[in-house]
């Protein structure tokens, strides 16, 4: 088994629950707008969601035009509705930063790689406002040796760039280090082309459609043990 040193975690669906926390913004965001977030709604704007900032890890959108357009060019194709695009992620955003459920098994893993000394990094794709409030609150930033967020960096997963950036931060070496996260297209192929070992995590057990293949593949968190 491979030595490390230096664990870097996504942050949204593999330490914390976004989907909670989605759904609550979500509901307070369109009760704003008097529209119900039927289970069809809520389905098509997760859809639509994914594919933006999918088309921004892939560079195809610019920071700002992922803000600019999200809720904007939502609203006015599904709902009819012209809505400031801006303000309206901003109302979002701040739903968004007032929910911080844990995925489980979070606070039993993160103990343990403090008892044990490795060094623990969060890098995300999200929003530094939203992501630092989640984190105080759920009292997870005691475990973290550093934060590293795209918005700041400027660099998204899974641009190598970004994990350059982090790799020489940290004063980290491809060999000792380990990326964690759920998602195959920005965590795992992040990792992949930083030349670093992965961790797909797969509660849900979902088939992997792609040729991204990750060093390990866990489905609860607290398999971590079984690696490090």
């Amino acid at each position: 088994m491979p030595y490390y040193k230096n664990i870097l975690f996504d942050l949204d669906d593999t330490l914390l629950d976004y989907g909670a926390a989605e759904d609550h913004a979500l509901r307070q965001l369109f009760s704003d707008f008097n529209i119900p977030l039927t289970a069809n709604t809520k389905r098509t704007f997760q859809n639509y969601n994914v594919n933006m900032w999918q088309r921004y890890e892939r560079n195809e959108l610019s920071w700002d035009q992922l803000m600019d357009h999200l809720f904007a060019d939502y609203f006015k194709v599904y709902h009819k509705l012209n809505v400031p695009g801006r303000k309206t992620i901003k109302t979002y955003l701040h739903y968004l930063s007032n929910n911080h459920q844990l995925v489980p098994g979070t606070r039993t893993v993160m103990q343990y790689l403090k008892e044990n000394n490795y060094s623990v990094y969060a890098v995300t794709n999200g929003q530094k406002l939203v992501q630092d409030k989640r984190l105080k609150d759920s009292q997870l930033l005691q475990y973290f040796s550093g934060i590293f967020i795209s918005q700041i960096i400027g660099f998204q997963k899974p641009k190598k760039e970004m994990f350059d950036y982090v790799l020489a931060k940290i004063n980290g070496q491809q060999t000792n280090t380990l990326m964690i996260g759920d998602s195959l297209s920005s965590d795992v192929q992040g990792g992949i082309n930083a030349h670093l070992d992965t961790v797909w995590f797969n509660p849900h057990s979902l088939h992997n459609p792609t040729r991204i293949t990750p060093t390990f593949e866990i489905h609860r968190l607290t398999e971590l043990k079984t690696i490090l």
